[in-house]
């Protein structure tokens, strides 16, 4: 009986397989950015007196504006330019929430003093709690040292005057809590304080954040750590907890200002995109003083300004601009501030 299976008519089972492509998972969608003003007021109008009692002249009619998205300063005095910015993160603007960090620069007769804090996303008012701070320490500390030159033999003069800035700033942030029938929690913030005075510059630290100090022969060295637990992020310490002030004082570092080319205080807004700090930042510093060379830069941040920063016609508009810079999974408020010291340069 002839075969039924024709030469051109082969079996199911000898055709040849085909190998079946893997499903291409998608790319997650990219996340859709918007910028809303602030909803509530930065300060509630029934607390602005008691504002001004504790910190005067921190709450200025353009508190409300565009103050709420970024803001900065710059200064120059004897031989030591100064430079601040704080925006908002992008997850704050998303949300309409205020940013919570603050950075302030004083400059008196002969010196200067600079503060940034960050203030605890889950208390409720921390947005005034790091305004406070900065803004009493910063003052406190200019006037013990605003009649104190001729005194410079003194070490110590400096560390004092610290000590009373931490020391008034905790106080105030106490005293406005009070005031106001706040949980002392509500106000929690970070603080980075440094002051030139005398040749020498003090520094002192309660919480996360960071600095840098950028040395004449191209080192980079990180003067102060911080008061974070074993797990990384975690802060111990907020002003105004107590035993926090404690912690703030005993930071207390005081260095010869002469070998210093730059110096960095930045929120952890900045520091946790550029970790571990001290390697990147002196990448970071190149960024401002020479501009972005390429799109991708260390650590996987990505910026949109290329242009330098320290040496634009409007520099605190430029750093504001480079404070944009994108990380993946980083949206928090940024602030840094940038202190150089004319003459000194740091080649790395």
């Amino acid at each position: 009986m002839p075969d039924e299976t024709s030469e051109s008519e082969t079996p199911d089972t000898l055709l040849p397989e085909v190998p079946v492509a893997a499903p291409v998972a998608a790319e997650p969608a990219r996340a859709i950015w918007t910028v809303t003003p602030p909803i509530s007021l930065w300060c509630p109008a029934e607390w602005s007196a008691h504002l001004d009692a504790v910190a005067p002249g921190l709450l200025r009619p353009d508190a409300h504006g565009p103050l709420a998205e970024a803001t900065g300063t710059r200064a120059a005095r004897d031989g030591w330019s100064l430079l601040v910015a704080s925006r908002r993160g992008r997850l704050h603007a998303h949300r309409g929430d205020h940013r919570e960090d603050a950075g302030q620069l004083l400059l008196f007769d002969h010196g200067w003093c600079a503060a940034v804090a960050d203030g605890a996303g889950s208390a409720t008012y921390s947005r005034l709690g790091a305004a406070i701070a900065t803004h009493v320490a910063t003052h406190t500390v200019r006037e013990a040292l605003q009649h104190g030159h001729a005194d410079t033999a003194q070490p110590a003069l400096l560390g004092r005057a610290l000590e009373d800035g931490a020391t008034a700033a905790n106080r105030a942030l106490r005293d406005f809590a009070a005031k106001c029938g706040l949980a002392l929690r509500d106000l929690r913030t970070t603080l980075l304080v440094a002051a030139h005075h005398g040749g020498r510059i003090g520094l002192l630290q309660v919480g996360d954040g960071a600095s840098a100090w950028l040395n004449a022969d191209g080192t980079v060295s990180q003067p102060l750590s911080g008061a974070i637990t074993e797990f990384s992020g975690e802060v111990a310490h907020f002003l105004p907890d107590d035993g926090a002030i404690e912690h703030l004082v005993q930071s207390l570092v005081i260095r010869d200002a002469a070998p210093c080319a730059a110096l960095i205080l930045a929120t952890d807004g900045v520091e946790d995109p550029w970790y571990p700090f001290t390697r990147h930042a002196g990448p970071l510093y190149t960024q401002l003083l020479h501009g972005v060379n390429d799109a991708v830069s260390a650590g996987g941040v990505t910026s949109s300004h290329h242009a330098p920063v320290l040496s634009a016609p409007d520099p605190v508009h430029a750093l504001i601009e480079w404070l944009a810079f994108e990380k993946r999974g980083e949206n928090d408020d940024r602030t840094l501030c940038v202190i150089r010291q004319d003459g000194v340069t740091w080649a790395p």
